[in-house]
């Protein structure tokens, strides 16, 4: 009587576990999601995930957005200077064509054509002068940027160093004060 009720009683308890196992939603992050591309997987507190990818890395969501605003500033950085050299290589390719048909022209015509052809040649001048000027400006900027960047890098080092030499000034203090009792 006594193994029929205790079979009875294991069984109860198996299935009212397995139940609440059960009730409880596992999340599947497939391994496919180590390539995947665009926003990650936003974890829920009280879920269940079962990770199939090789690693896994926990970022908070401070975190995640200064890393997130950096690569957003990084790539307008780059279509800024990519949409800056396709117009200026358009600028530059439609002056050199403006030149060598004026130089046809010129041949041709009277000292008109002369006067258009210089005032061409000055524009072009300004162009060149101000995608120059523009070039500098990108290249201060990326320095700037660069600094910031070292600066950053400093600062985590520095915050480092100071947390080892708490660490070893609390070895010490615990040594001195070991010693003394």
């Amino acid at each position: 009587m006594k193994k029929i009720i205790l079979t009875f009683l294991l069984l109860y308890v198996s299935v009212s576990f397995s139940q609440e196992i059960d009730s409880l939603k596992v999340i599947e992050i497939p391994e496919s999601y180590s390539d995947y591309k665009g926003e990650p997987f936003i974890v829920k507190k009280d879920s269940l995930y079962l990770f199939r990818t090789p690693d896994v890395f926990l970022v908070n969501k401070k975190s995640f957005l200064a890393i997130k605003n950096v690569y957003q500033s990084t790539i307008e950085q780059d279509k800024m200077t990519k949409e800056l050299i396709e117009k200026y290589s358009q600028t530059l390719r439609r002056n050199i064509d403006l030149e060598r048909s004026l130089k046809i022209n010129f041949s041709k015509s009277d000292s008109l054509d002369q006067k258009v052809y210089e005032k061409t040649q000055a524009t072009l001048l300004n162009t060149q002068k101000a995608l120059d000027y523009t070039i500098n400006s990108l290249e201060k900027a990326t320095n700037s940027l660069d600094i910031v960047d070292k600066a950053a890098k400093r600062q985590r080092r520095k915050g480092v160093f100071e947390k080892i030499l708490i660490g070893v000034a609390g070895v010490g203090v615990g040594i001195l004060v070991g010693v003394s009792l």
